[in-house]
């Protein structure tokens, strides 16, 4: 359970370190990483609380990520 999660975490990160400085929505991030949009969003709270990407700016409804 543990290796899936820090794998899930990583995956996302790889993403966000590829596109830095830009910023990705949760639905960009699910598509990228090929996890479903709710467990996309779930670890990027995650990461989030963990001070490893922040929000960068919301776009209507859409929130928007990228590595800190």
């Amino acid at each position: 359970m543990i290796t899936l999660v820090v794998d899930r975490k990583k995956r996302i990160m790889r993403e966000l370190e590829k596109i830095h400085p830009r910023d990705l929505s949760i639905g960009e991030v699910a598509k990228r990483t090929r996890l479903s949009r709710t467990t996309a969003s779930t670890y990027l709270k995650v990461l989030e609380a963990e001070g490893k990407i922040k929000i960068s700016r919301k776009v209507g409804r859409a929130t928007l990520y990228k590595k800190k």
